[in-house]
């Protein structure tokens, strides 16, 4: 590379900052891939450090112009941004498998999803400790580069050459993924998804037309994004009321696997269970809280979030209720905000029937809100039905009890997202979600146990599930919002009807079969299929497709695999598969091929919820 005599600091400064970057990108990729691989992951990094620094870089130059200090201090400020955004983005790439998208800016954005991460003290403390350091390392390069600059001899590179190598690179880069995603070839099309911010180019018709080259048979499917107006129920409900209307209670506890109901951890609950009716195959509509409540109340799946959302279009159970008069006391230990429940499942429900306690220790919001609760239910005027809700969120990471709840003792005491290892702790942070889940059957008894005291049982709906599950690296990840294993998406269902005997049902059921279940119990006339995908629990089927969702994906759990395709694309390079039991698979696209006419015919029934 040919060089100069300048002496600008400058120069040095962006090469130490582009390698500085790099080092933090490289972070992302296994990097003893195949020779080949190897050099597409090394071009990767280093065009995609280059873009990163290169807005810094223009800011930095511009402001070099009118004030030499202003130009250091911004140098090292936004550089500096880079790299903990690249940190940050890391983080969650090694703990959930996405990057930075539209998800994480909705937590950030939007009323009370910071506070919705659980973060501890120490988490916060290690962040701001973080970011000095990360500071002060790109203060520390500035000086580097001025002590080089004042040695002589020394060359520097040229950066007019920096443009052409760039452009170089980059179409070399970009040509390899367009035809690795022509023929399908996976090994780099994952390579690049590894890539923050990554955005792929595709090359179908010009490999087509312009060379002539045929392009493997490959299977397709409709996207699974919904767009459109909003038909949702499909027609008016037809409301004939009961003589004898039925309270409901229903208790939704965050982050709830369903192996936790069990004797030994949750004796209380477990012993209700026996008496109730226990879906022990229970499957949530989403991997996290927005779906998984979203599936409860509306009986309809994830890529239908947002023709709600942008509808404002309340769930149909509290319309019926609030036809009959019902006194609705709705309660959360953490916001109505984050998610947008409120501007969706309860959008029509007047604030002061709902209670938001997001302050102190998780567990301690819980046992007021129960208080709170039992307090409404005594109160009530007895001539009227009720129906009260309540989202625990002690079992959220990091996990909260009071003493008196440990049954393990031999948990992590703290732990931060900024530090933890996940390899060395998931032991202690798995006994931390016992315990809390423990604490949490103490709650859950409280209320049932006052229910039942009072003689509420004999005339009162109890409905007790989780959101969704949580997963502690028995498939790879910890926590929720990341796959679809069971671990993520399997939840406890425990169903109390009066009158009904207790019942084990062993088939497979979905959140989206709660409001057919309960909506013929409050007079609602119509066939289920105006306003729900699901089907009653008490009609549950062998051989049913389950659907579950997040912020951008869908999946198709069926008795023997799971098949998760992206909104946004309708190709099956961009799916995923597995056994149903998450085993990988050694032929996807013969099991592709078998699934493909039932998504198909899914996707078809889907959009009867749109307006055509």
């Amino acid at each position: 590379m040919p060089f100069v005599a300048s002496r600008h600091p400058y120069s040095f400064y962006w090469l130490l900052t582009w390698l500085a970057v790099a080092l933090n990108l490289g972070r992302f990729f296994d990097l003893a891939a195949p020779s080949w691989l190897l050099l597409y992951q090394l071009v990767l990094i280093g065009s995609y450090a280059l873009l990163f620094i290169a807005p810094v870089w223009a800011i930095t130059r511009l402001t070099l112009k009118f004030s030499p200090r202003a130009a250091a201090v911004l140098a090292v400020i936004l550089a500096a941004v880079v790299q903990l955004a690249l940190y940050g983005d890391h983080m969650l790439w090694q703990l959930y498998g996405f990057h930075l998208n539209g998800f994480v800016w909705n937590i950030i954005s939007t009323p009370g999803g910071i506070a919705a991460l659980g973060s501890s003290a120490s988490t916060e403390r290690e962040v701001a400790l973080l970011a000095v350091g990360i500071f002060a390392l790109q203060a520390g390069l500035l000086a580097l580069a001025h002590g080089l600059a004042r040695m002589r001899g020394l060359p520097v590179a040229r950066l007019a050459w920096v443009l052409p190598l760039f452009i170089v690179v980059t179409l070399g880069e970009r040509i390899s993924y367009g035809v690795s995603h022509f023929y399908g070839y996976s090994p780099l099309l994952e390579n690049a998804q590894r890539m923050p911010f990554y955005q792929p180019l595709t090359m179908r018709r010009v490999l087509e037309r312009q060379f002539g080259l045929e392009r493997p048979q490959r299977l397709e499917v409709a996207s699974v994004e919904l767009k459109g107006q909003l038909r949702y129920p499909q027609a008016p409900l037809r409301i004939e009321p009961p003589a004898k209307p039925l309270n409901i209670v229903w208790l939704v506890a965050e982050s709830w696997r369903a192996d936790s109901l069990n004797p030994r951890v949750m004796p209380q609950t477990h012993a209700f269970a026996q008496r109730a009716q226990h879906f022990v195959s229970h499957y949530s509509g989403g991997n996290g809280t927005r779906i998984g409540m979203f599936s409860q109340f509306y009986s309809l799946p994830a890529n239908l979030w947002f023709p709600v959302l942008d509808a404002r279009v309340g769930s149909p159970l509290i319309d019926v209720l609030q036809q009959q008069n019902y006194q609705i006391k709705l309660l959360t230990s953490a916001r109505f905000s984050y998610p947008e429940f409120d501007k969706t499942l309860f959008v029509n429900v007047p604030r002061e029937q709902m209670v938001e306690d997001d302050q102190g220790h998780t567990w301690e919001r819980d046992r007021r809100n129960v208080d709170r609760l039992l307090k409404f239910v005594d109160q009530r005027d007895p001539t009227k039905p009720f129906m009260t809700f309540l989202f625990f969120e002690s079992p959220h990471a990091n996990y909260s009890f009071p003493p008196e709840s440990v049954i393990e003792p031999d948990y992590l005491p703290d732990f931060s997202y900024a530090s933890m290892d996940l390899q060395r702790d998931i032991g202690g942070i798995y006994k931390r979600y016992l315990n809390s889940v423990n604490h949490l059957d103490s709650q859950l008894a409280r209320v049932t146990q006052h229910l039942e005291k009072n003689g509420l049982l004999d005339n009162t709906l109890v409905v007790i599930t989780g959101d969704h599950g949580e997963e502690f690296m028995e498939q790879g990840r910890w926590g929720h919002n990341s796959t679809f294993v069971d671990e993520q998406v399997r939840v406890p269902l425990v169903l109390w009807i009066p009158g009904k005997a207790a019942q084990q049902e062993k088939l497979r059921t979905s959140h989206t079969d709660l409001l057919p279940t309960l909506m013929p119990l409050l007079g609602v006339q119509n066939p289920q299929q105006d306003y729900a995908v699901g089907r009653s629990l008490f009609d549950a089927q062998p051989g049913r497709v389950l659907l579950a969702g997040d912020w951008d994906r869908l999946a198709f759990l069926s008795e023997q695999y799971k098949v998760v395709l992206p909104f946004t694309s309708g190709s099956f390079t961009a799916l995923q598969a597995s056994h149903a039991d998450d085993r990988p698979l050694q032929d996807s696209s013969r099991v592709l091929q078998s699934q493909l006419p039932q998504i198909q015919i899914e996707m078809r029934d889907l959009r009867r919820f749109l307006a055509h």
